[in-house]
C-alpha cells in the first residue's frame, strides 16, 4: 500500500486538496443562476480526483475520465454557462451588475439591495 501511495504525485494532491475545498463556497452559494458554472466546477473536481486515482486503480479508464469529463466536459459546461449568461443580460432578462442586491447598493437604494439580497423583488 505504501509503494502505491508513492506513485502519487505532491503537486496532484495539493490540486484535488484545493479543489474539494473550493467545493464549499461554490456549494454554498449555489444558486439557480448558477447552475451550470456548479455543473462544470464538480466536472473540474471529478477530473482532479480521476488524476489522482489514476495512479492507483484503472489508470487508463481514469486517465479518459480525467480528460474528457474533467476537462472537456467542464469546458462545454462553462461555455454554455457563460453562452447562457450573456443571453440573458443582452435580451434584458438580467442586468450586467453582480446580482441583484449589488445593483441596488450601486444606485444608493439601500431597502432595495436588503430585499434582493434578502429574496424579495
Amino acid at each position: 500500500m505504501a509503494s502505491e501511495l508513492a506513485a502519487l504525485d505532491p503537486k496532484e494532491l495539493v490540486l484535488v486538496v484545493i479543489a474539494l475545498l473550493g467545493l464549499i463556497p461554490v456549494l454554498k452559494l449555489n444558486t439557480a443562476r448558477s447552475k451550470l458554472f456548479t455543473g462544470g466546477y464538480l466536472l473540474l473536481c471529478l477530473g482532479a480526483v480521476a488524476t489522482n486515482l489514476e495512479a492507483l486503480v484503472l489508470g487508463d479508464v481514469l486517465n479518459g475520465v480525467e480528460h474528457v469529463a474533467g476537462l472537456l466536459g467542464s469546458g462545454v459546461v462553462f461555455f454554455a454557462a457563460a453562452y447562457v449568461r450573456r443571453r440573458a443580460i443582452v435580451s434584458g432578462d438580467e442586468d450586467d451588475g453582480a446580482d441583484g442586491a449589488a445593483s441596488a447598493a450601486a444606485d444608493g437604494d439601500i431597502s432595495g439591495a436588503l430585499r434582493s439580497f434578502a429574496g424579495g423583488k
